[in-house]
Parts: structure tokens; C-alpha cells; sequence
């Protein structure tokens, strides 16, 4: 299935024709969920979005050659510009505190050659800083805890702190040579307690890992991902597994050196993981559902979307859909179960009339795609 799209915003528009019939009614019908949901409608051409504090979105506005930068607050219902950025934003973090948000972005140089640019905001004072990596796409991993982030500079692995500019080295690149890969970003994940460290580098699925502590280091198996990988705890990983059309949601125990599938065989997968409630939101074929990892429980949610972002309380997330910005309860998605069932056989329903009228698919791999979304949504309405 080497067609469909690791990551995609609106994947129904590749493999269902636009003039279709039902293309219009799948989009409504999926909007209508977050309806049934009593979402938060907060903006719409919004490409990047995360909590800032409890009441707090911070988000990023894709306009014609500009991108503007809001802070939200969900119970005055008003929006605050920060920034205006020029370039394509690619990747879009926010330290810990939510003071600063660390964006990578791409720039035409001097000559047309795309360049790399990080940048470090500082959400209080608005200044903005570059600092030193200058690869195109994410290439940065947030340090626990605290308002810095971790990049690769010529020494190896450095700790960046923005309020005193000052970089110290945490990784000597010897102690990760084995696995750095020439050309493509390494990005270093410290566990909660500092005491492990994931070393992750290679690009397009093909990925070289390791995990470094004080009793020696091991390798990762089946990683797929540079920045889909979360430390949950001290010892227990998340991350992505599978190639293009089949990823797997792995949880990996460190010291046990076990894993346990969340979810296998899904188009995508775009883990997220917000770390005070301990909360893993993950895609199976677009459609979010959420890992409680102190439960040990997983919630099917019925809604399509990405980049889930949960507030620090755990009571409200905020996801994207064809660059809508909303924020929905987390309880509200379980007292809502019968609308959303309802919708989701709805939904079900106009996926299989579509696969039943070869008129209206859009190319070869459509017929697979369509049977993913249809599983997909008769186990939400089972």
C-alpha cells in the first residue's frame, strides 16, 4: 500500500474524488462529531496548536506567505497575537512552563535553496532568538522538566537554556557514533529522572536507536520514528513502529526489554504524549483515541484529527481537523458515547456506499483505504 501518506490532513481527499457525492458528506459528518462532542471551536487554517498552561492554547495561523502566532485563553474566549513568522513552519513545541515555544521553520536563502531555521519565542517578552540547528524539519527533543531543549551540535548531544543562552553538553557524540547516521538529524530523549537516554537518528522510516544509561546502552527494536517517542515513565517507552500504511503503537518496558502493541496495521499513527496527566493520544487511521497509562485503558473517541494536545489537568485536549482548531472534554467524549456511535455508523455507512461505486474513487489504493476506515469505524459502533 505504498500509496497512502504516513501523515496527511484530510487523506479522504486522496483517495475519494472531490466531485464525489459523498466526499462533502464524510467532511460534514466528521465535523458534526465534534458537534456531538460539544467541542470548542477555537480557529480555523491552523497548522500547529499546544496548551500553554490550563487555560492557555498557544497556536500557529497559516495565512498566505505569513504565519501568525495566538495565544488563547478557553474561558474569556479571546485570542492575543504573539509573533509573525514568515517561511513554512514545520515543527511547533512548547516548553514545559509554556514560556517559550521552540519552532523550526523553512526559509528561501539568498539563492532559492530552502533553508533551516530554529527558533526559540519567548511567549512573556515576545523576543525571538535563533539558535543553532539549522535542518529543515524537527531536530530538537524538549528536556524534562523545565523550560530547555536538547539538539545536536559538533560536540554531540547539548542542553540549550534560553534565559541564560548558555549550551551545555549532555552526550559526547562518541557515546552515540554507533548509531548516528550521516546527513540526517540525531535527537537525544532523556527519561524523566535523566538517569536513561533514547539517541534516535536516520530519516524517511529508516531508523537507527539506541538506549544509553549508566549500566551500559541497547539498541530499540523497530523504530520508525524520530519524533514520535515519548518516555512515560523512568522506564516505559512510546513509540512508533511499522512502515508507510502500517504503523503500530509500541509500548516498550526498558527494564523488562517487552513490548505490548496499542494499536497495529493503522495509516498513521502521530503520538502525542502530555506528561502530567500522563495521557498517550495516537491515531488509528486518523481517528484519535487515548491511552490512559495509569489505567491502562484505551478510548476510542470516534473523532478524526491530529497533533492532540492534552491541558496539563488532563480534562481537555485540543486536536486538529482540516486545520480547525477545537478543544473538546475528555469526559464529555464518553457522555457523548451514544452520539458519536450513531455518527460513527453514519460514517461507516457513506464509506461503504462509496466503495460499492468505483466512479467516485480516486485511484488504485482507494479501495484498501476505504476498508481501513470502515474497520475502523464499525469498532467504534459495535
Amino acid at each position: 500500500m505504498s500509496g497512502l501518506h504516513a501523515r496527511d490532513i484530510n487523506l479522504d481527499s486522496i483517495y475519494i474524488r472531490s466531485g464525489s457525492r459523498y466526499y462533502d458528506r464524510l467532511l460534514e459528518k466528521k465535523v458534526e462529531a465534534y458537534q456531538a462532542a460539544h467541542s470548542q471551536f477555537v480557529d480555523r487554517n491552523v497548522i500547529f496548536a499546544c496548551w500553554g498552561d490550563g487555560f492557555t492554547l498557544l497556536y500557529a495561523k497559516e495565512l498566505p506567505e505569513l504565519n501568525i502566532i495566538y495565544s488563547f485563553n478557553r474561558t474569556a474566549r479571546r485570542c492575543r497575537e504573539l509573533f509573525r513568522l514568515t517561511g513554512t513552519i514545520t515543527a511547533f513545541k512548547n516548553s514545559a512552563s509554556g514560556k517559550y515555544l521552540f519552532v523550526k521553520r523553512i526559509l528561501a536563502g539568498a539563492d532559492m535553496v530552502p533553508r533551516g531555521e530554529t527558533l526559540v519565542l519567548n511567549c512573556g517578552t515576545r523576543q525571538i532568538t535563533k539558535i543553532e540547528p539549522a535542518y529543515p524539519f524537527i531536530d530538537f527533543s524538549l528536556a524534562p522538566g523545565g523550560d530547555t531543549i536538547l539538539y545536536e551540535s559538533k560536540e554531540g548531544i547539548v542542553e540549550y537554556f534560553p534565559e541564560t543562552g548558555v549550551k551545555r553538553l549532555e552526550i559526547r557524540r562518541r557515546e552515540y557514533a554507533s548509531v548516528a547516521t550521516p546527513g540526517a538529524p540525531t535527537i537525544a530523549y532523556l527519561s524523566p529522572n535523566r538517569k536513561k537516554t533514547v539517541v534516535v537518528s536516520g530519516s524517511g522510516g529508516s531508523y537507527r536507536s539506541k538506549i544509553i544509561s549508566r549500566a551500559g546502552s541497547l539498541s530499540l527494536p523497530g523504530i520508525t520514528s524520530a519524533s514520535e517517542i515519548h518516555w512515560i515513565d523512568n522506564n516505559l517507552l512510546v513509540y512508533r513502529m511499522g512502515d508507510a500504511g502500517n504503523y503500530s503503537v509500541n509500548l516498550y518496558d526498558t527494564n523488562a526489554r517487552k513490548s505490548t502493541l496499542l494499536t497495529g496495521n493503522s495509516l498513521n499513527t502521530n503520538i502525542q504524549f502530555s506528561v502530567f496527566p500522563k495521557l498517550v493520544a495516537f491515531l488509528k487511521d486518523q481517528v484519535i483515541h487515548i491511552y490512559d497509562a495509569r489505567k491502562k485503558e484505551t478510548v476510542n473517541t470516534g473523532l478524526e484529527g491530529e497533533d492532540v494536545s492534552f491541558s496539563p489537568d488532563g480534562n481537555r485536549f485540543a486536536s486538529l481537523y482540516l486545520k480547525k482548531l477545537f478543544i473538546t472534554g475528555v469526559a464529555t467524549v464518553s457522555k457523548k458515547n451514544a452520539a458519536l456511535t450513531k455518527l460513527a455508523r453514519q460514517i461507516q455507512e457513506l464509506y461503504r456506499v462509496c466503495l460499492d461505486s468505483s466512479g467516485d474513487l480516486a485511484n488504485e489504493y482507494s479501495p484498501e483505504y476505504i476498508r481501513k476506515k470502515i474497520a475502523v469505524y464499525r469498532k467504534m459502533s459495535d
